[in-house]
């Protein structure tokens, strides 16, 4: 295992025990050590989308800086996708007219029934957490 997966699996772990803030650390240190790393990226979106001071900007950036490392990394993708359904179209009309290519991207990337599509769906699988989000912002439980 490389020293990026080594810290993706850490935030992992760290997300299963609710341990949001020691995922942007962790996430953080990774980046640091390990040099840029899209799961990494992914994390770091994660916690910034789950932050309650609405570091939505930051999410958005961590997701872009993954996908210009890996465009079809599908956790990417549907953790960008997931940010930008959450996005007021007044507000933020061009994160919220990202929703359109992110979910035709996914649609070609994703098979049929695999935990991304359901996820793009709206439905996580059974044992795939959502998004770490905010209530009352349609992400998933903090």
């Amino acid at each position: 295992m490389d020293m990026a997966q080594e810290y993706a699996r850490r935030c992992s772990e760290l997300y299963a025990a609710g341990g949001f803030a020691a995922v942007r650390r962790t996430a953080q240190e990774g980046l640091g050590e390990a040099g840029p790393a899209a799961v990494l990226y992914r994390w770091l979106g994660q916690w910034h989308a789950a932050d309650e001071d609405d570091h939505d900007a930051a999410a958005e950036r961590a997701y872009r800086q993954g996908l210009a490392l890996a465009p079809d990394d599908l956790g990417l993708l549907v953790c960008y996708l997931e940010l930008c359904l959450r996005a007021d179209a007044f507000d933020h009309p061009g994160r919220a007219g990202r929703v359109a290519p992110l979910r035709a991207r996914i649609d070609e990337l994703a098979p049929a029934g695999s935990a991304e599509r359901q996820r793009a769906d709206g439905r996580p699988g059974l044992g795939q957490p959502r998004v770490l989000g905010r209530p009352g912002r349609g992400g998933g439980q903090r």
